[in-house]
């Protein structure tokens, strides 16, 4: 399978910088809740349910064991672990099948369609009740926000319940970048974006990054890079790159 990972960088978070980077695109969309996303055309948006998750968690985390039993805030976290323990089931048992994404969709119509419908029931009941600027009232106002759009993970086994692939991929850019010499500019932020998308495709489509770097500025030293069929051939995902770059897994 193809996987790519891209990393763009923007002066703004104008919604207009992710209209111009999506333009010609269509299909699913998964991001935080940043609204900027809702002006490019042609997508299916889905949210993350680990964003949604944290809300609740950041709330309960600090509380002593007897305010816990009495928080508001657990029910919405504990509905986020069912699903997330839904996800793990179907890792264990199924991933590695040729019908994992069939199984996956079937399964979570049956086992995760409930429960996301007794979390936004809970979540509708709860906000009548709770002070908006209060942390729990932030909570239910963001997980009302984004639920109805989590219901997208259930129409196709390949949607994943979160983003958390995405935001590991750009995580050592953004730790990087603030220790970096040359990201204090914009074009040193996006070559650095640049060379991370090169590196996280590579981690991504199990290579070995190190090796993987050598062999491509190898190949491209010697050759025409103006040839698409070489640069075809070095991509992460392509069958011609030698096994010895590939990450070896235990058997």
């Amino acid at each position: 399978m193809k996987k790519t990972e891209k990393i763009l960088t923007q002066k703004t978070r104008s919604g207009s910088c992710a209209e111009e980077f999506l333009e010609g695109f269509s299909g699913y969309l998964q991001t935080d809740g940043y609204d900027g996303y809702n002006k490019v055309k042609n997508i299916k948006r889905l949210y993350c349910m680990a964003h949604i998750r944290r809300k609740f968690f950041e709330i309960i985390s600090s509380l002593s064991p007897e305010a816990l039993k009495q928080s508001h805030a657990l029910e919405g976290f504990n509905y986020c672990e069912q699903l997330y323990e839904i996800e793990k089931e179907l890792r264990e048992q199924y991933m590695g099948s040729d019908d994992y994404y069939a199984d996956r969709h079937i399964i979570r119509l049956k086992k995760s369609a409930p429960i996301l419908k007794k979390f936004q029931e809970y979540v509708d009941n709860e906000i009548v009740d709770a002070l908006p600027k209060s942390p729990l009232g932030k909570a239910l106002a963001y997980a009302q926000k984004l639920l109805p759009y989590m219901r997208t993970f259930l129409t196709n086994g390949c949607l994943e319940i979160d983003n958390n692939a995405a935001e590991r991929a750009i995580k050592p850019f953004v730790i990087g970048r603030k220790n970096w010499m040359f990201s204090k500019t914009s074009k040193g932020a996006s070559s650095s974006a640049l060379l991370y998308s090169i590196i996280e495709t590579a981690k991504a489509n199990g290579l070995v990054t190190e090796k993987y770097l050598v062999y491509l500025f190898e190949v491209l030293a010697s050759s025409e890079i103006k040839e698409r069929d070489i640069l075809e051939k070095c991509m992460p995902w392509s069958e011609n790159i030698p096994d010895q770059l590939r990450v070896k897994t235990a058997k």
